[in-house]
């Protein structure tokens, strides 16, 4: 039995019309198959909400396991909106002991919800909107119901926006830093934001933010694009697999450490290097599952830097 499960559903920035479109009802599936369902209900007093499950399943890595009927119905004992629109439910467990099981739910948009569930480390969960109530059940208790998140997060487009802005900058002939650098500034600072809002959702929001914090000034902002480049890679965007290895790579030299992987160049006084660089750690194979080149190509990159520079 699983003894606490919270989730957390992504809203927009409207406190009231937030909370108002957190009514409905939301089913999550794993392995294809509807494994429960959250119903929230609100009138002008107060808000309620029901759990419509499976009696028992259990959580092993991205698995739901171990999952028996009857489907149960469980009211929540507690229920209230928040300030930011966002909805808390509590479902007592009667048994000595027990944890509550809690939910934190907010919507990403009319049709979806974000989950984020703290007994599995498997990351957001979707929930989808239904608009009536569908029968659930015939679970096979001997059956593993992955949870694989393939799933159509939505893209912010304030985020597609500074990421645009930002590779636009880089392409101007005769690049002004003295007036890039404070964009870049103004870029991460309203991304931050974004972040903390939960406004991003998708693998690209991630790859974008990773892009627009690799472009920042202290090893801090090249570690948050490394993890932000992370949750894009979890939410489906394998193009951000590279972007992942450069700015590791980025912020291992700026702690004064060597790079692992070799996607960081430096040119100066007509020389081109990739030092300092412990090429003994990482096989050519695994560059290659990380979409680096093997040692052999990164050497011709390196010259081909080193050409281009004794050329002016």
């Amino acid at each position: 039995m699983i003894s606490r499960l919270i989730v957390s559903l992504v809203l927009g920035l409207s406190a009231p019309a937030i909370a108002a479109d957190a009514s409905g009802l939301w089913s999550f599936q794993a392995g294809g198959k509807t494994l429960f369902q959250l119903e929230l209900h609100h009138d002008a007093a107060r808000w309620s909400g029901s759990w419509i499950r499976p009696s028992d399943f259990d959580v092993d890595g991205d698995n739901f396991v171990k999952v028996r009927g009857p489907v149960v119905r469980r009211l929540a004992s507690s229920a209230h909106a928040n300030p930011d629109g966002s909805v808390d439910l509590v479902f007592a467990d009667p048994r000595p002991g027990a944890i509550s099981d809690a939910f934190h739910i907010r919507s990403m948009d009319s049709a979806h919800a974000e989950a984020d569930y703290n007994g599995a480390r498997m990351g957001a969960l979707m929930l989808v909107r239904e608009s009536a109530k569908a029968p659930i059940g015939g679970w096979d208790p001997k059956k593993i119901y992955r949870y694989t998140a393939v799933v159509d997060w939505p893209t912010n487009s304030e985020m597609t926006a500074l990421f645009d802005a930002d590779q636009a900058d880089r392409r101007t002939p005769n690049i002004d830093w003295s007036i890039v650098g404070p964009a870049d500034e103004r870029r991460r600072a309203r991304t931050q934001a974004l972040l903390d809002a939960g406004l991003l959702h998708s693998g690209d929001d991630f790859l974008h933010a990773a892009f627009v914090f690799q472009h920042g000034a202290a090893p801090e902002d090249y570690l948050k694009a490394h993890i932000l480049a992370t949750v894009a890679i979890a939410r489906g965007n394998r193009g951000a697999i590279w972007i992942a290895s450069a700015t590791l790579d980025r912020y291992l030299q700026n702690i004064g450490q060597p790079q692992v992987l070799g996607t960081q160049f430096l040119v100066k006084d007509g020389k081109a290097t990739q030092d300092p660089y412990n090429r003994a750690l990482i096989s050519d194979p695994l560059r290659h599952a990380l979409n680096v080149p093997p040692l052999e190509e990164q050497e011709k990159q390196r010259q081909r830097y080193e050409d281009a520079a004794a050329k002016h």
